[in-house]
């Protein structure tokens, strides 16, 4: 009993630590608007945020204006919006509920890219956060909100800086 215990524990942990990546983390997807697709290495200078999101889901929908307004307020940073809705439909939201931040088509299948992203359930809305070099930083799913944001964008920031040198 007491093994089977350690082997739960040890599962829960390896799903737990799953959401924090040291690896950096890369994907090629279409653009929404048929521009053209976004790799996200090409941004590995800067932090990502990129959120997971479908038009049939409630709290995606209520969190997209806090998204857009961040992303306004944070010009350092490339917000991502990541739908596993089809296109069509997709496209039809974002005409009657315009976002400024780039928003791109999931795969058919997201559940791989959620998983890689640190949503082994594929719940959404999934919020990541990317330090420079696109590492995870920080997941969310749920609903996030402005404080979430920002207190999290900082703390990414923080822990992403070089420490300063006492000269010793």
């Amino acid at each position: 009993m007491a093994g089977r215990c350690k082997s739960l524990v040890a599962a829960m942990l390896a799903v737990l630590s799953a959401g924090v990546a040291a690896e950096p983390i890369d994907f090629e997807l279409p653009r929404i608007d048929g521009r053209a697709f976004l790799q996200l290495s090409a941004y590995r200078h800067r932090p990502v945020i990129v959120n997971f999101w479908d038009t049939d889901c409630p709290p995606c929908v209520r969190e997209m204006p806090v998204l857009d307004r961040f992303a306004s307020a944070h010009p350092e940073l490339l917000m991502v919006g990541v739908t596993v809705s089809p296109k069509s439909q997709a496209r039809d939201f974002l005409d009657v509920h315009p976002v400024a931040y780039v928003q791109l088509l999931g795969p058919a299948e997201p559940r791989g890219l959620l998983r890689r992203f640190g949503d082994p359930a594929g719940a959404l809305p999934h919020t990541v956060v990317l330090r420079s070099g696109h590492s995870i930083c920080a997941t969310h799913t749920g609903e996030v909100d402005q404080q979430w944001l920002e207190t999290t964008l900082q703390r990414c920031l923080v822990a992403a800086a070089p420490q300063a040198s006492n000269g010793k």
